[in-house]
């Protein structure tokens, strides 16, 4: 550490979700003068303000499962945690729809374990999903899966509300900074540098994000995240929406929708685009979104596209999250590549982050998410990824 140079006891480069969740964790557990850098011009403006806003707790893996279980019990008591005023989180569902007989008995057999962690993970018959959503066209179903405990939730109030109170317990957030290089003693991280300076810190947590494996890359890690551009677009208000309308996801076709603003919001992945940074909206992708969505909820067709945005996917070969140091670098936490699920994770993983700073090692087991899995080819791969 340098004289006469700022320092602080943990740096996060990122304010996201996760960032900013950390940040508030780590206030929870009396660390003081944390420092949360970003180079946007204020919390979640990256991928968390992109993201279409699902919370669930159907994953393929256990560990997802739980991590997700932890999220949802943070988002339940929320309001009070937080002293936020309005709801952020909105337990309305998830019905997974399954027309694959391959599929749906991975589905059943998922749904047992599900179950055996403690959720309510209901298999249904096409005619029991249909009670649900009356407006869904069965056609080709199989069956479902459905657990009321998922939902919906705000990104930017739940991602303000983290800034809000770890800022209230001692956290410094600083924006339009933008982190360019880390400060190396051999393999050890001791600060970061930035436009606005130098810091000096023990502990970096890398929260960037789409852009956390360049934030890797300058401690000699090599962090297997890809950026990949996913787009959601939005109707006009529509008669059956309702506030209980579940998130619908056909996994045959990977098309997903939920209410949005007394219309609907419809994501779809394509899987022919290549890895970038370019968040910019295909309006020609439209029709690939909107063509599935009818098929499944034909009460689509009178809907009109009010508007569209896309952001980025931070993703690994796995599709499962890289958390915790790296062998072999001292100094760096690494809270990476979600692959789609990191503002639903975001609680837990705030809690289990502040967790590993404070007391040496999280309360739950995320060895399988360790970095080294890649090389040792210990690899669990998320199946359930929309």
């Amino acid at each position: 550490m340098n004289a006469g140079r700022e320092t602080a006891p943990v740096v996060i480069i990122g304010a996201g979700c996760i960032g900013a969740a950390i940040a508030y964790h780590l206030g929870r557990r009396g660390v003081k003068n944390v420092v949360v850098l970003d180079r946007e011009l204020f919390s979640g403006a990256g991928s968390t303000g992109k993201c279409a806003g699902g919370i669930r707790q159907q994953f393929s893996t256990p560990l997802n499962c739980r991590i997700s279980q932890l999220s949802v019990q943070h988002l339940e008591r929320f309001r009070e945690e937080m002293q936020c005023e309005g709801e952020v989180f909105f337990p309305v569902g998830y019905l997974f729809l399954l027309s694959d007989e391959a599929r749906w008995r991975t589905f059943q057999t998922q749904a047992q374990m599900q179950r055996g962690l403690g959720l309510p993970v209901q298999t249904l018959s096409p005619a029991e999903a249909s009670v649900i959503v009356p407006e869904v066209n069965m056609e080709g179903v199989l069956g479902a899966t459905f657990c009321p405990t998922d939902g919906l939730g705000n990104p930017h109030e739940i991602t303000q509300a983290y800034e809000q109170r770890a800022r209230a317990l001692g956290a410094s957030f600083r924006f339009g900074v933008e982190v360019t290089g880390l400060i190396m003693d051999g393999t050890n991280v001791t600060g970061v540098r930035t436009s606005a300076g130098e810091i000096d810190t023990p502990l970096v947590v890398n929260a960037a994000g789409a852009w956390a494996r360049a934030v890797a890359g300058w401690a000699g890690i090599d962090l297997p995240v890809l950026p990949y551009r996913r787009h959601c677009f939005t109707t006009n208000a529509l008669p059956f929406v309702h506030d209980k309308l579940p998130m619908i996801v056909d996994m045959k076709t990977g098309v997903y929708m939920h209410r949005e603003s007394g219309g609907m919001l419809m994501g779809l992945a394509d899987k022919d685009e290549a890895p970038s940074f370019d968040t910019s909206t295909n309006w020609d992708f439209v029709e690939k979104v909107v063509e599935p969505a009818m098929m499944r909820l034909p009460a689509l067709e009178t809907a009109e596209i009010a508007g569209g945005w896309a952001g980025l996917y931070e993703t690994t070969p796995d599709h499962n999250a890289v958390l915790g140091p790296a062998r072999g670098v001292n100094g760096m936490l690494l809270a990476n590549g979600f692959s789609g699920h990191g503002f639903m994770q975001a609680p837990g993983i705030g809690q289990l982050m502040a967790e590993w700073i404070v007391d040496g090692q999280p309360s739950m087991d995320l060895s399988e998410m360790r970095l080294e899995r890649f090389a040792e080819q210990q690899v669990i791969v998320e199946a359930n990824v929309i």
